[in-house]
């Protein structure tokens, strides 16, 4: 009743303080009572940030990839065009249609930018050719597709065996097949009809023309029997190298292409050809000057953030690197060398346990193999020829490269000078250097032997390039 008289008439200065002052407690209370209440967060809520953390923890595992199955796809060529000339006081002009133009390359390129093959995908496609156009204009050629991988990924062609089509699954009709390769390969003229009946005593211009195109594609197909294809299987161990996976398919011709004396107008014109299909697999093998091999939980990590400007993952567990890592050695004087973090390997290692091939495929290149040793441990001479006869059994001879003996984790001195001793007995011709990779102690004079073998290898490497060129120019 009291609301109601409030609104048929004005409210005077003394009732409106009145009601904001309400307004003003009754906000103040319901504050109150909400800071009071504790702040109560649904699960919901709780549970989606656990799962964004564990994807990206998911994600962060996946950013190296060394092996990938890739299907490279060329452009397909342009369509050609069926077009006549017209102007002003010449209602049929002969025929001016440009040829469609040549599909895009699928091209591989090493850079040195590129650490991983994550990026690559499980296939790519260069452009589609432009088709030709009124007015004697060809197509242009589709944009290449460039897809850069790291330097040192091997480019392997492989083959998949053709899946036989069972007879009873082929459509019967032959008329069915005859019109489906006509819309594949004819481009026709408005209003012009393949299948259109012909004047007796008159040629069939689009007879010929088929009888054309048969022929050539007959000769396409021997060529193809008769030349030898290389099996691409190339190495792209330096920046900069390019390598055509896939070739684009030409463009098809246009109207002016089947001009002859008697059929003054052709009225039809070629689709452009498909591009070619080809699998290859991708395999990434570190470039590196040095290579650290140990079991798990040996130090290489920690030895590799030691002696270089890598920061890789350390901790007190086995296997905490789980891909490659490559780090920069930099001295005073400029002078750089770069080591690769192999994770641990374990026995078995050759028969692909624990992902081993994974692992010991980053080896192969490494100049000199470093094999890091746990000091601390039982009996570390045995950790040495368990290693030995992995890489000796994945690749034989690979035992035989340049070598060197890091026993790390030397400040625990109550195991390690026995140790010590007992391996540098076991390892014969394989200079052992014995450092503490936690305090950094004994570095400087690991760095100075690494730097000392690596220039001695650069050198020999060098000269063995500049025989081989000079071989090559006397033949």
């Amino acid at each position: 009743m009291f609301l109601s008289k409030l609104i048929q008439r004005p409210l005077a200065s003394s009732e409106v303080r009145l009601l904001w002052s309400c307004r003003a407690t009754f906000h103040t209370t319901t504050r109150c009572l909400d800071q009071d209440q504790p702040q109560k967060r649904s699960p919901s809520s709780v549970n989606y940030k656990l799962r964004g953390k564990a994807s990206q923890k998911k994600r962060i595992g996946r950013q190296f990839i060394d092996f990938v199955r890739f299907t490279a796809r060329g452009g397909d060529g342009g369509d050609g065009c069926v077009s006549f000339h017209r102007e002003k006081y010449l209602a049929k002009g002969p025929p001016n249609g440009g040829n469609g133009g040549r599909g895009g390359n699928v091209i591989i390129k090493s850079s040195s930018d590129e650490t991983t093959l994550r990026y690559m995908g499980s296939g790519g496609s260069a452009k589609r050719g432009q088709n030709g156009l009124g007015g004697g204009r060809h197509g242009m050629m589709g944009e290449n597709l460039v897809i850069r991988v790291p330097v040192g990924t091997v480019v392997r062609q492989v083959f998949r065996d053709k899946k036989e089509v069972d007879p009873e699954d082929e459509p019967e009709d032959e008329e069915a097949l005859a019109q489906q390769a006509r819309e594949n390969r004819w481009v026709y003229f408005p209003r012009t009809e393949p299948n259109q009946t012909v004047i007796e005593g008159k040629k069939n211009f689009f007879r010929q023309a088929e009888r054309v195109m048969d022929e050539e594609d007959k000769y396409l197909r021997w060529r193809a029997r008769t030349e030898q294809q290389t099996v691409i299987d190339v190495d792209l161990n330096e920046p900069d190298q390019e390598l055509v996976l896939c070739t684009g398919g030409s463009g098809g011709y246009g109207n002016p292409y089947f001009l002859t004396t008697d059929n003054r107008s052709p009225k039809f014109a070629t689709r452009g050809r498909k591009g070619e299909i080809r699998e290859f697999e991708l395999e990434l093998k570190t470039i590196a000057d040095i290579g650290l091999v140990g079991l798990p939980n040996a130090g290489k990590s920690t030895l590799l953030g030691a002696i270089s400007n890598a920061h890789p993952k350390q901790a007190s567990y086995a296997f905490t690197t789980l891909h490659p890592f490559v780090g920069t050695v930099d001295y005073v004087d400029d002078y750089q060398l770069t080591v690769a973090d192999i994770p641990g390997l374990i026995q078995g290692a050759h028969r692909n346990v624990g992902l081993g091939h994974a692992f010991l495929r980053h080896v192969e290149r490494a100049k000199i193999l470093v094999y890091v040793i746990d000091l601390s441990g039982e009996t570390p001479w045995e950790d040495l020829k368990v290693l030995q006869s992995e890489l000796e059994a994945y690749r034989p001879g690979l035992t035989k490269r340049q070598s060197l003996i890091i026993g790390n984790k030397a400040d625990r001195v109550t195991t390690a000078r026995e140790n010590l001793t007992r391996l540098q007995a076991e390892a014969k011709d394989i200079p052992v250097i014995p450092v503490s990779a936690r305090y950094e102690k004994n570095i400087l004079k690991l760095t100075s032997v690494l730097r000392k073998e690596v220039e001695r290898l650069r050198v020999e490497d060098i000269e063995r390039k500049r025989k081989e060129l000079e071989d090559d120019e006397d033949m």
